[in-house]
């Protein structure tokens, strides 16, 4: 199904539309609900559900169903919403405050993915087309969440949460396109047509998406050289393939991959409490030789949990941990370790972490530790296992977000990488301060976020990676960058 084959002419100076887009999503989904659905899903949801905010390819936040959004006060508590008027959904229900309101509502209940985000906030329908969000703890990053990224910024129509059993099949929003289950096969293929209602007709660009689920990455690959597909998600193992098959690859920075050292304070390996013994596995570490070795061409050794270009990214930081063994060895034995130790690290099979842990082995061995590994194949037991506590030290690979969205999931007390619940005063004060700030202020209180979790050695990041897309040369706009890595199906339109 090649994108152009049969292209409508353009009329009255309407935009050129496509025929059919045909992407491939590797992950299969298990629901349609945007309040219940994975981020990995996202393409499903975003092409039924117009979000409150856009954010385009470049990271720009634009109109969406909210004509206008600004924070009252000064202490990012208070956000509001002022709504597009006229939205219609696709089964006619119309769009206003109270919807909103109550899609909400129905988001916190459902405890999907994304619900944290939204976790004690109060919403209130000043007026028909006034939303106000009031969060007990700062929230600095509501423009963010509320884009097609996080899903849930998608409203769902009044008919759609009085029958929210339905949702897990059906689609009942107001975005460009709405899904046609008469052409759709779950966990097979999904087809979207144009939602009559959508507000904005020239930004439909085809006359049907279809969005296939294959899971086997050559798969993947030889679907889009034989034109069965335009766009799929890619992987590092084949983007060389991807580019030699004549394939157009974007790429913006996304991952770290690299170990989190989870027992900080020492219950069950007592040299992880050291820092120097956290900043010697970090000075024993050959980024360069690991980056070359297994992600040449698509990613870049780095020493901090960001990516360039991303939130709180600092250049100066890649030159903290310097490949240097003497170094680490003269730190393990200040510390009471001048043999070393052994150390037991879990990976799991994906984005060649399995891989990546391997190489380390090896490096940390001269300098005189033992990493016993734990090779899980079982991603969910592997989960299971580095949530709940059970290794000492796991592998990762972690996209980037901004900081306040990052806190909770990767080093505050209560985050799931950080399952010792270790503190740092001085990191949450800094966090606190960084959720209040705007602007520059806020900029550089980031980057002093990432400098202390980096000095005190709390992670080992190795590489940073792209996510790729491929795309054939039948579709343009198939682009994303620093700010918005993640790819938007809406943008695409026909080649040509």
């Amino acid at each position: 199904m090649s994108a152009c084959s049969s292209s409508e002419p353009s009329s009255g100076g309407a935009p050129k539309k496509g025929d059919t887009l045909t992407v491939v999503t590797v992950g299969t989904p298990q629901t349609l609900d945007p309040a219940k659905t994975v981020q990995n899903n996202a393409w499903l949801e975003q092409l039924a559900y117009e979000p409150l905010i856009v954010r385009k390819s470049d990271g720009t936040l634009l109109p969406g169903l909210a004509s206008s959004w600004k924070y009252e006060g000064t202490d990012n508590t208070k956000f509001v919403l002022t709504l597009r008027p006229g939205v219609t959904f696709s089964d006619g229900g119309k769009l206003d405050a109270q919807n909103v309101v109550d899609h909400f509502a129905y988001v916190q209940k459902a405890g999907g993915q994304m619900a944290p985000f939204l976790t004690d906030d109060t919403f209130a329908a000043t007026d028909p087309t006034t939303v106000t969000i009031t969060s007990k703890t700062p929230n600095p990053n509501f423009p963010e969440i509320l884009t097609q990224d996080y899903i849930i910024g998608g409203v769902i129509s009044p008919a759609g949460l009085k029958a929210t059993a339905g949702l897990g099949a059906r689609t009942r929003g107001a975005g460009p396109y709405q899904i046609d289950a008469g052409q759709t096969v779950a966990g097979d293929h999904y087809t979207y047509v144009p939602n009559p209602n959508y507000y904005d007709k020239s930004a439909v660009h085809w006359s049907k998406v279809v969005i296939r689920v294959i899971t086997s990455q050559q798969s993947v690959l030889n679907a889009l050289r034989t034109g069965q597909a335009d766009v799929a998600v890619g992987d590092p193992s084949t983007v060389d393939a991807a580019r030699k098959a004549g394939l157009d690859v974007a790429a913006a920075p996304l991952l770290w991959s690299g170990v989190v050292l989870a027992d900080r304070g020492g219950t069950m390996a007592a040299p992880l409490k050291n820092p120097e013994v956290r900043q010697a596995l970090n000075f024993a570490t050959d980024r360069a030789a690991i980056t070359k070795a297994l992600f040449e061409g698509i990613g870049q050794p780095t020493a901090q949990v960001t990516v360039p270009g991303g939130y709180g990214f600092d250049p100066a930081l890649n030159e903290t941990y310097p490949y240097d063994p003497a170094k680490a060895k003269s730190l393990l034995a200040g510390a009471g370790y001048p043999n070393g130790f052994p150390l037991r690290m879990a990976t799991p099979q994906y984005q060649q972490l399995n891989l990546i842990a391997q190489a380390l082995k090896q490096q940390w061995k001269q300098v005189g530790v033992d990493l016993q590994i734990t090779d899980q194949a079982n991603a969910n037991q592997f989960v299971s296992d580095t949530f709940g506590g059970k290794y000492p030290a796991f592998m990762t690979a972690f996209g980037q977000l901004p900081i306040w969205m990052e806190g909770p999931s990767l080093f505050l007390p209560n985050a799931a990488f950080n399952p010792f619940h270790y503190q740092d005063q001085t990191l949450q004060s800094l966090y606190d301060k960084s959720s209040r700030a705007t602007g520059d202020a806020k900029a550089a209180l980031d980057r002093e976020v990432v400098a202390h979790v980096t000095n005190q050695a709390w992670f080992v990041p190795v590489v940073s990676t792209s996510l790729p897309y491929y795309s054939r040369k039948t579709v343009d706009n198939v682009q994303t960058s620093a700010k918005e890595p993640l790819l938007s199906l809406t943008e695409i339109t026909p080649a040509g």
